[in-house]
């Protein structure tokens, strides 16, 4: 059996340990957001036409754990379900009807974030793969295209606010660029002077996310 005086010890203790985990500076360990919104896509041009992406709304998840103060190590994942369609630019050659169309991002990065008071303004870079999973593609024509889906280099940039009403809860509103980086090629030179690496890439197309949602501390 417990002596009252050992008991009253105890739960003082309890009552007294944080409830949460803190770095030195008094900021949380992590962070846990889920948000959504809205994405838009800009056009992309190729020499037999352009594509279209509808705007769609947008999911997401982001993990983030404290490096240093002000500093966070990101993990992000958003996820899209639109549709695509291609408009032909060559006289007598078929379109395509809209297709639906899934873009997922899987990004890491870092977070810089300043707070004043209850509102912490928050900037984000990050890079890592977006993958692209159209459907089978129906022409004006007909004829229906087996497309596969692929995996590309991307990178994303953001800005944001988070408000909190308590230090474990916090609102975010967050505006975020996205963009996939298509590698068309890549050569290696090497000779008496040295080695050099050179790689073709672009940017086929830009897309805009406006997101809220609610961020978790502990």
């Amino acid at each position: 059996m417990i002596p009252p005086r050992a008991g009253a010890v105890v739960l003082l203790a309890l009552l007294a340990r944080p409830a949460r985990a803190e770095t030195p500076d008094g900021r949380p360990v992590a962070q846990l957001s889920g948000i959504a919104g809205y994405q838009l896509t800009s056009t992309v041009y190729t020499n037999g036409g352009s594509i279209g992406i509808d705007g769609a709304g947008t999911y997401g998840a982001l993990l983030a754990l404290a490096l240093h103060p002000e500093v966070d190590f990101e993990l992000l994942w958003t996820i899209s379900s639109t549709q695509a369609r291609f408009v032909s630019a060559t006289p007598g050659a078929p379109s395509a009807f809209p297709s639906p169309l899934m873009i997922n991002y899987f990004q890491l990065g870092v977070t810089k974030s300043v707070r004043t008071g209850m509102v912490e303004s928050f900037g984000e870079a990050t890079a890592g793969l977006v993958l692209l999973s159209p459907t089978p593609v129906r022409l004006t024509s007909g004829d229906t295209l087996a497309v596969t889906s692929t995996v590309q280099f991307s990178f994303t940039l953001a800005a944001g606010l988070r408000i909190r009403f308590v230090e474990q809860l916090a609102l975010v509103l967050e505006a975020r660029l996205l963009a996939p980086v298509y590698i068309s090629g890549g050569a290696f030179f090497a000779g008496g002077g040295g080695a050099v690496l050179a790689v073709s890439a672009g940017i086929p197309c830009v897309q805009g996310a406006f997101s809220g949602g609610l961020t978790f501390s502990f």
